[in-house]
């Protein structure tokens, strides 16, 4: 690398300008050698650019990882000889590039991980495969996020290549080099890719191909792989019955073993899947799969921030995240519910039951909106929210059930929340971000009704919904009550509400408080002290902090470490039991024939969001709206 300083007197020197309008484009050499799965090398081989090129690598929007700090001996070459490079930021540089065409080369050794228990979007390389982030993986031009790419793979003549993009040309060279095209970087930048020995399936939904793929451990268990197919394609086409059409023309399911989680993409989506846990229920993952494949329509093509684009900038700030996760989680459930997959055979009253559970669980659900809560998840929790961490995906679940009910209400159960998400979607999807005046104003237009007061009280501001009053028009109220958390034998837990961070900017890690009730807090810690050490164990990481926080039992009296204003005190903390709030729903004894039809039709998800499908609502005696019109 070079100065900065220097850089730009080398690039006052140059040749003339390149064209006013240069077109860019990259072809990229993927190498992965077996013997030596420390990393893999990436060539970029750039033309058609002007003779200053920024690199950089992208940071995905939910998670950032700093993949940049893996990236091995990069180095740029033109005509045939060595190009000086300048790092402007710990993700980005520039070089010279004086007719507009250049060799980067670079290596990616990756940080050793438990090859059967990793985050699925980490790029890993085993023996018989790998799974490649493409956002991890591949150095961009940020001025061009549209560059034409293609990829190649120099990889075993064995391995299988699955990912969303458009095949290529191929040829052989030893090692099998299979070239891929896709449009652009920022398709590039989100398609994932699986190497390897892996099994696929396929289905087809109104004609758009579908495939699923699973990349498996060696010592794999085998499992129902008929059912696990047959559950994705049913929920697949509750989604088409939701929207009418997909925004893709193909999409590729990539399933990995040995990985957990999941994320989304624009034509594809990564999950992690156990296959010991398959082998037990085929469907054990439909939850993950069913969330993560809904954001393919709600917040990856209907998104708050607008269209997506690759970026070599941190995540922006949202108010909207409640809407594009918590509502995701609404339909994950009901379209599963009503694919005929319920979440381990679950009513629907129970699953309702565990998420007003979920709320009152965390205090800081009736303290942080869901919109403040939403736009500060992605800043360390000491600037905005302090002792409190509001859980917007149960906010917004519950939004989604409240928003259902009323609509239904009001409509005579023709319409519900399912009319919203497709007014949102025809309006905004791949077109522009969308706002929460957006949503309130496309629910007044299909409740007939104004919703600006429920979203003042529960949206803008952090009012606990009244469950009973929403209730009432399906003969259902909800009773609370208190109870010490406990095992199955009766014998209470710990209070271990308590975390630690890493401060972006680096430094010691931090104190994360998540509920001001905690024992933590009344003995006196506080979100953002810096942790020393926990029950006498140092704590330099986040591994560190769990294997302290795992050795504190009830009872104890755990001495906390900590650095304030800037000298170490210790604070002696012991640790007791909680309790915790428990919803029970119970049906109404004097319920009308009206709201136990509506209460039918709503345990089952109906047709049709609200109430079901126009025709069940006909069947529903009238007696005209209730007062939730005007919740």
């Amino acid at each position: 690398m070079i100065p900065v300083q220097l850089f730009l007197i080398l690039l006052a020197s140059t040749a003339p300008a390149a064209p006013a309008k240069p077109t860019p484009s990259i072809l990229y050499t993927l190498t992965i050698n077996p013997a030596d799965l420390s990393g893999f090398e990436v060539e970029m081989r750039i033309s058609g650019a002007p003779q200053s090129i920024a690199l950089a690598m992208a940071v995905h929007q939910e998670y950032n990882d700093r993949f940049w700090r893996y990236v091995k001996n990069l180095r740029a070459e033109v005509d045939g000889k060595p190009a000086p490079i300048a790092r402007e930021k710990e993700n980005a540089w520039r070089i010279l590039t004086p007719r507009g065409a250049a060799t980067v080369r670079y290596r990616i050794e990756p940080p050793p991980e438990n090859p059967t228990n990793r985050a699925v979007w980490h790029t890993a390389l085993r023996a018989d495969g790998a799974s490649i982030n493409s956002t991890d993986t591949f150095l961009y031009l940020p001025d061009f996020p549209r560059a034409s790419v293609r990829v190649g793979f120099d990889m075993p003549e064995t391995w299988q290549f699955q990912a969303e993009l458009t095949a290529g040309e191929a040829a052989s060279l030893g090692m099998r080099r299979a070239r891929y095209v896709s449009g652009d970087a920022t398709t590039l930048l989100d398609s994932p890719i699986l190497l390897g020995s892996l099994r696929t399936w396929s289905f087809t939904v109104e004609s758009v191909p579908h495939r699923v793929v699973y990349w498996p451990l060696p010592n794999a268990t085998p499992f129902d792989t008929t059912e696990f197919v047959s559950s994705i394609e049913r929920f697949a086409r509750q989604a088409f019955a939701l929207f009418g059409k997909a925004p893709y023309p193909s999409y590729t399911f990539l399933i990995e073993d040995g990985a957990w989680g999941g994320l989304e993409h624009v034509g594809s989506v990564s999950i992690g899947a156990q296959s010991r846990d398959l082998a037990k229920d085929p469907r054990a993952y439909m939850d993950e799969i069913a969330h993560e494949y809904f954001h393919t329509w709600n917040l990856v093509a209907l998104n708050p921030r607008g269209p997506l684009t690759a970026s070599a900038n941190p995540p922006t700030h949202t108010r909207e995240l409640w809407f594009s996760e918590g509502v995701t989680m609404y339909y994950a459930e009901t379209l599963r519910r009503r694919a005929g997959i319920p979440e381990g055979g679950q009513t629907r009253v129970r699953d309702l039951e565990e998420e007003i559970d979920r709320f009152y669980g965390n205090s800081g659900n009736s303290y942080l909106s869901p919109e403040r809560g939403s736009w500060a998840s992605i800043d360390p929790p000491d600037v905005n929210t302090g002792d409190y961490l509001s859980n917007y995906y149960t906010q917004g679940r519950l939004i989604a059930h409240a928003l259902d009910i009323i609509i239904g209400d009001s409509t005579g159960g023709r319409k519900g929340i399912d009319d919203v998400m497709r007014s949102l979607y025809d309006r905004f999807a791949k077109k522009s971000a969308f706002t929460g005046v957006d949503i309130e104003q496309a629910a007044d237009g299909v409740c007939k009704c104004n919703m600006h007061r429920f979203f003042e009280d529960h949206v803008r501001g952090a009012k606990p919904i009244d469950f009973n009053r929403l209730l009432a028009p399906l003969g259902l109220r909800v009773v609370l009550t208190t109870e010490p958390v406990a095992d199955s034998s009766g014998t209470p837990y710990p209070d271990l509400r308590i975390s630690a961070y890493a401060p972006p900017a680096g430094g010691r890690m931090r104190v994360r408080i998540m509920d001001p009730r905690t024992v933590w807090v009344g003995a006196g810690l506080h979100t953002g002290m810096e942790w020393t050490s926990l029950n006498r164990i140092q704590i330099d990481s986040f591994p560190d902090f769990r294997r302290a926080i795992r050795s504190i039992k009830l009872g104890d009296v755990v001495p906390v470490e900590i650095v304030r204003n800037g000298a170490r005190e210790q604070i002696n903390v012991r640790v007791t039991g909680y309790e915790r709030t428990r919803a029970r729903i119970v049906e109404i004894p004097d319920a009308t024939p009206e709201q136990i039809a509506r209460r039918r039709v709503w345990m089952s998800a109906g047709a049709r969001s609200g109430f079901g499908s126009a025709s069940e609502a006909h069947r529903i005696p009238k007696q005209g709206a209730t007062s939730l019109a005007a919740y």
